[in-house]
């Protein structure tokens, strides 16, 4: 535009010239009949001076008038919601309709702002409430999205966006995975032991991988539970049918008529069918704890009283074994809680701390008060239970001394059932080592709310 205007000028410049020449000429002419020259060729001089002024001063005012639109231009591209005015300019001047132009692309550029940060908000919005990991990566393996779980599953507490994924994750079958030339999917081991299942898959419109992580590691837990649940109800099962079956099929053979044999295999069949009885027993309670359909009536509960209580069902065992059990709970101690669910929790306990502790042992029944809970303890002075084992006592059938504890007339399913029932009264349950020998088996009971 400068250069055009200068182009004008210029051609003006030179037509006013020459026309001032030529009416120099002219005037010359009319001098020398007058005798006087020179007037005429210094008013031509002059016209010509003068429009070159004029055009620069409009070339000045043009340059300006760029300056001007170019530091709005630059306003306008550094924040795209301001916009330049256009003055009291024409409709048809040149400078005008730049302004123009460059409002309406920064208008269209501030629409494709905003719909751009829409679709953002929208898949953080989407991508933050899955309970799997998102990870995209771009052709050259780096992060351009990842969500809050994903980044808990690879231990990352920052934003890794725009860092190299094999930073974070260094399991070669991932990358082999994103390498892939179709969706895949495999199971491999984060840290901290983590099973994640991983499925990849192309990214829309462009190079890269979408990674979606699901943590499995429950899901595989329980399923080598259930493998153990089930292997051990069959073992557990077979033995006391095959007792009985042995039994009966002996007696049935003869031995009934020898009073000898007769009175040893029938004890025997009672011994198995009442240790089949408890277990099926035990086996129908967890199954309707984990159906919801054991009915607790929660109240307030004086622990003291049922404690005692359920000691009627454990004193021929202990004295069997001169255990002592010593109770240790104020009087005005009380929980909230079912009353027969605590009176099985108690039994199961006590009798277990008579059972494996040492003959002429110890067992301590102990409940202390805070502001909001009871903790109620049951130590012994036996063997105790090693730190392996006490991680696993409280899953079915599972038995940190398997012949002991059949020995002892346990099913493995009573400290299942204890775990089951403390957390369905809002409880927790665990165990502790008993210095210098011993266990302790300790649950956490609401306190009883005062009487109105």
């Amino acid at each position: 535009m400068i250069r055009r205007l200068r182009a004008r000028i210029f051609a003006l410049a030179v037509a006013l010239g020459v026309g001032g020449g030529v009416a120099s000429q002219v005037l010359v002419a009319a001098g020398s009949l007058t005798g006087g020259p020179r007037l005429p060729l210094v008013a031509g001089t002059a016209l010509f001076g003068a429009t070159l002024l004029a055009g620069a001063v409009v070339e000045a005012f043009a340059r300006r008038a760029l300056r001007d639109l170019a530091t709005e231009a630059q306003n306008v591209a550094r924040d795209t919601s301001q916009r330049i005015a256009s003055g009291d300019a024409p409709p048809d001047d040149e400078v005008r309709q730049l302004a123009e132009w460059v409002n309406f692309l920064a208008e269209d550029a501030q629409r494709s702002h905003d719909a751009l940060t829409r679709e953002r908000s929208l898949l953080s919005a989407v991508a933050e409430g899955l309970n799997q990991g998102v990870i995209a990566v771009d052709g050259k393996h780096r992060i351009e999205l990842i969500n809050d779980t994903a980044r808990q599953m690879l231990g990352v507490a920052s934003s890794p966006l725009g860092e190299p994924l094999a930073e974070f994750v260094r399991v070669p079958q991932v990358f082999e995975l994103i390498e892939g030339d179709e969706a895949s999917t495999a199971e491999v081991e984060l840290s901290g032991r983590v099973r994640t299942l991983i499925r990849v898959a192309h990214k829309y419109g462009g190079e890269g991988r979408v990674l979606l992580l699901e943590d499995v590691t429950a899901m595989r837990r329980l399923e080598t539970v259930r493998r153990d649940f089930v292997a051990n109800v069959s073992h557990e099962l077979r033995t006391p049918v095959a007792v009985i079956r042995a039994n009966a099929e002996t007696l049935l053979a003869g031995a009934k008529d020898d009073p000898a044999i007769s009175t040893r295999l029938m004890e025997g069949l009672h011994r198995n069918a009442e240790r089949l009885a408890r277990i099926l027993a035990d086996l129908l309670d967890l199954s309707r704890l984990d159906a919801g359909q054991y009915r607790l009536e929660i109240g307030n509960v004086p622990v003291r009283a049922l404690t005692e209580q359920s000691m009627t069902a454990i004193e021929p065992q202990a004295s069997k074994r001169n255990v002592v059990v010593e109770i240790a709970i104020p009087d005005d101690v009380a929980v909230r809680a079912d009353p027969k669910a605590l009176d099985q929790i108690l039994v199961n306990l006590i009798d277990n701390g008579v059972k494996y502790t040492r003959a002429e042992g110890n067992v301590w029944v102990e409940a202390r008060p805070t502001e909001d809970e009871v903790r109620i303890e049951v130590r012994d002075d036996g063997p105790g239970i090693s730190a392996k084992h006490r991680e696993r006592v409280f899953e079915r059938f599972y038995r940190a001394d398997p012949s002991r504890s059949r020995e002892a007339g346990g099913t493995g399913l009573g400290l299942s059932i204890v775990k089951h029932l403390v957390e369905s009264m809002n409880g927790e349950v665990g165990v502790e080592p008993n210095e210098p020998t011993g266990s302790i088996f300790w649950l956490r009971l609401p306190r009883a709310r005062p009487s109105p």
